[in-house]
């Protein structure tokens, strides 16, 4: 993690001297979840997703015209929610029969991403972008809660990511397009929208024999700056 923060730095750093690069802020919103095997009905009625934020920075450095390679950092949730069939320990925490597990873990993401940007010389730019995201966990977090009428929470736990054993690097591949729209000669808005699918598995579900993970999608806004 320590190597891929400094090549992002040394990259962004680097960039300054380019004319052409962009520097921006990119603030989300969207939906977590799991994607496991049929197995994982075994301790569970059904999953559920659960809403995740992100902030973080970008370069977009321009290898061609139109092709650009974009490192970022961010700061990134995920997560899942989970209603119990059975009495299980989920995360070191007991949970009965009836409950239903909504857990969220916060990431330092670093995004390799290249973007590709559509041949137009219109102000408003259509772009399409793709790439791994290498993240590290930082906290975690454990809300359980019952349904009667309505849902009222049981508790909210911080996760020992150390004591439960976390796999806390997350790989993930990430798609995804946008709209880039500029307001003046080095300054812009964009709106796009992204889906990643984990390829680490972060944890053993008790019972549940197939490998699980993220996916999720986040639509964000933000601002550009070109140097």
């Amino acid at each position: 993690m320590r190597t891929l923060l400094s090549f992002v730095f040394l990259t962004l750093f680097t960039s300054l001297a380019t004319a052409q690069t962009t520097l921006g802020v990119r603030a989300g919103y969207g939906q977590s979840s799991l994607h496991a095997g049929n197995t994982f009905d075994v301790v569970t009625d059904r999953t559920g997703t659960v809403g995740i934020a992100s902030l973080g920075m970008f370069a977009e450095v321009p290898l061609t015209d139109y092709l650009s390679l974009r490192p970022g950092l961010e700061y990134t949730q995920r997560g899942t929610s989970v209603g119990l069939t059975q009495d299980i320990q989920l995360l070191g925490i007991p949970l009965p029969v009836g409950a239903r597990a909504r857990t969220t873990f916060s990431y330092v993401d670093v995004p390799l991403l290249v973007q590709l940007r559509l041949p137009t010389e219109s102000a408003i730019q259509p772009y399409a972008l793709a790439g791994p995201s290498v993240g590290y966990a930082v906290a975690g977090k454990l809300r359980t809660s019952a349904r009667a009428l309505i849902d009222f929470q049981l508790s909210s736990t911080e996760v020992d990511l150390e004591a439960i054993n976390y796999e806390r690097l997350h790989v993930a591949l990430v798609g995804g397009a946008g709209v880039n729209a500029r307001l003046g000669q080095t300054t812009a808005v964009f709106l796009e929208a992204r889906y990643e699918h984990g390829l680490t598995q972060p944890y053993n579900v008790p019972l549940v024999r197939d490998g699980v993970g993220f996916k999720g999608w986040n639509v964000g806004m933000g601002l550009s700056f070109a140097l």
